[in-house]
């Protein structure tokens, strides 16, 4: 079949809202998605969340009763395009964690911070393929509070992303996997992290995106940075107020684990692109 120039041009659509869609994907593994913003332009997500959870899967994957964990966080996330091909990432947060029961330990204060970037490193026809590397850096590395066991590691994250867009039925549409390893300190185990998404518009002022996030753990734990596998899946709505800003609206919940918290989160965000 030859390729004409409204087919390019109708590809070239597909991608642009693809781009805009996967932008703002569950919490810091998936926000970039592997569609790069185009020069000069930009994305600003404000998000808060709630994340709580009561029970635990034990080490063959059955739910037990745990202590009882909190956690409020809220974040601001920014990726800009300095050319076409590559992009930077920035993300700070404030969080407050709580655990329960016999812990009794509660921590407010900085979250993990990141940054990074992206590089696109094919295009071909609807499909983008791209690579990215981010640090994480912990608001304290100081291993006294409870509230904050795994969470006191510098990592640094490399990852391979592929998107392709494309129609379903009528909707514009879009699939991002991404496979990442992440490199962890102090102890902590390594982590493989496999990241899928599937959006599409049924209207053109909604997105709908379906999402999984499944951690893999890589070496031995220790008490404080413990060996963990797990898999949140859920759903998130984004309604486009005007073509600038966006509002969203996401669940979650840890459909499968290992020696995991079984979370339940709700998310709200604010887009704006710029």
């Amino acid at each position: 079949m030859p390729v004409t120039a409204d087919l390019l041009l109708r590809c070239r659509g597909i991608i642009c809202v693809a781009a805009l869609a996967i932008a703002c994907g569950f919490g810091e593994r998936a926000f970039a998605g592997a569609f790069n913003e185009p020069a000069g332009q930009g994305l600003v997500v404000l998000r808060g969340t709630y994340d709580n959870g009561d029970r635990v899967f034990d080490t063959s994957g059955r739910l037990n009763g745990g202590t009882p964990y909190t956690k409020r966080e809220a974040s601001v996330y920014v990726q800009y395009g300095v050319t076409d091909w590559l992009q930077v990432i920035l993300k700070p947060d404030l969080v407050s964690t709580s655990l329960g029961g016999a812990m009794g330990a509660s921590y407010t204060g900085l979250g993990t911070s990141e940054a990074g970037a992206q590089i696109r490193l094919l295009m071909f026809g609807p499909a983008v393929l791209a690579v990215q590397g981010t640090f994480h850096l912990p608001a304290t590395t100081r291993q006294r509070n409870a509230a904050l066991i795994g969470n006191t590691s510098r990592d640094t994250d490399g990852r391979a992303l592929l998107g392709i867009a494309f129609n379903l039925g009528s909707w514009p549409s879009f699939i991002d996997a991404e496979a990442g390893y992440r490199i962890r300190s102090a102890h902590a185990p390594d982590e493989v992290h496999m990241d899928l998404t599937l959006g599409t518009r049924p209207r053109s002022d909604t997105l709908l995106l379906f999402q999984s996030f499944t951690t893999l753990p890589v070496g031995q734990g220790v008490p404080w940075f413990p060996v963990s596998q797990y898999t949140n899946a859920g759903v998130s709505v984004v309604y486009d107020l005007n073509p600038r800003w966006s509002l969203q609206l996401s669940g979650f919940v840890t459909v499968e684990g290992r020696n995991a918290l079984r979370e339940r989160i709700v998310e709200t965000s604010v887009w704006y692109r710029f």
